[in-house]
């Protein structure tokens, strides 16, 4: 005879968590601290030397659904210059009701530089994420970050049709709050991804922001690069910030112009993202 729900057995949940501490040592970028536990690994391949440490952060429970949770951590001493990926996209399964928690933090020093560049996170129908970005940046410092959303795997036929996605990014320069962003949707998401004043049925999205001291000299070259039938998105500079907002019909189209677009914002991509 079948359980009921109330006689179901718990269900296991996932937890990870990383920190990495980066600090410049005689003339290279090296790990100064690093702590992981749960399903949260970091790998770190060969570089050149001079070159920004480049870390990829591994979830080894092969993706999340709900009631699990991964959190990263990341601080940069001045001086210090890092690039972190992900191993592969981040997969989000439907869930029973609750809520996959995903948390970043990073902590960029004066005269620091990170480029935080995660591949992209794919919604499974019926999945539920929370994530949040929270980021404190010095004033001579310079953080690069991307989010990237693919609802649902579309080379495979999957749509996203239900669901919810929280997404919260703030970003402080010293004591100053100097960005903060907010996306929510859930319920029946195929007519919220469908509007004109959403999605416009496009099954991919991201969000590009780089706050440096050089952000507003490098607008005109990422205009450039969104001037491509592929995406459709723009690029503005306030407050010594470049934020960028790209849709595409699909994630390759997606990831093309993201390459394109990282670089012209002096991104250094790590290598992952070439496989």
């Amino acid at each position: 005879m079948p359980l009921s729900l109330a006689e179901s057995p718990t269900l296991e949940r996932a937890y990870g968590r990383v920190f990495l501490g980066v600090a410049p040592r005689s003339g290279r970028h090296a790990v100064a601290e690093l702590s992981q536990s749960g399903c949260g690994r970091l790998l770190f391949p060969a570089i050149a030397a001079g070159s920004p440490l480049e870390a990829v952060i591994v979830n080894t429970s092969g993706g999340l659904t709900g009631g699990d949770v991964f959190k990263c951590d990341v601080h940069l001493e001045g001086g210090a210059k890092a690039v972190l990926t992900t191993q592969a996209c981040e997969k989000i399964y439907r869930s029973d009701g609750s809520d996959a928690d995903v948390e970043t933090r990073l902590h960029v020093e004066d005269g620091a530089g990170l480029a935080w560049l995660p591949q992209e996170t794919i919604l499974f129908d019926g999945a539920r994420l929370r994530r949040r970005l929270i980021a404190d940046i010095g004033e001579t410092s310079s953080l690069l970050a991307v989010e990237a959303v693919l609802l649902g795997r579309k080379a495979s036929g999957e749509t996203l049709t239900r669901g919810q996605f929280r997404d919260s990014w703030r970003i402080r320069r010293g004591d100053k709050l100097v960005y903060a962003d907010e996306t929510a949707f859930e319920g029946d998401l195929a007519a919220r991804i469908g509007a004109a004043a959403a999605l416009k049925g496009a099954s991919a999205y991201a969000s590009v922001l780089l706050a440096a001291p050089d952000a507003p000299a490098r607008l005109e070259a990422a205009r450039e690069v969104l001037n491509n039938e592929a995406v459709e998105g723009g690029i503005s500079t306030f407050d010594g910030l470049c934020l960028g907002r790209l849709i595409a019909q699909d994630g390759a189209a997606l990831r093309r112009v993201l390459v394109s677009l990282l670089r012209a914002l002096g991104g250094e991509l790590p290598r992952v993202w070439h496989n």
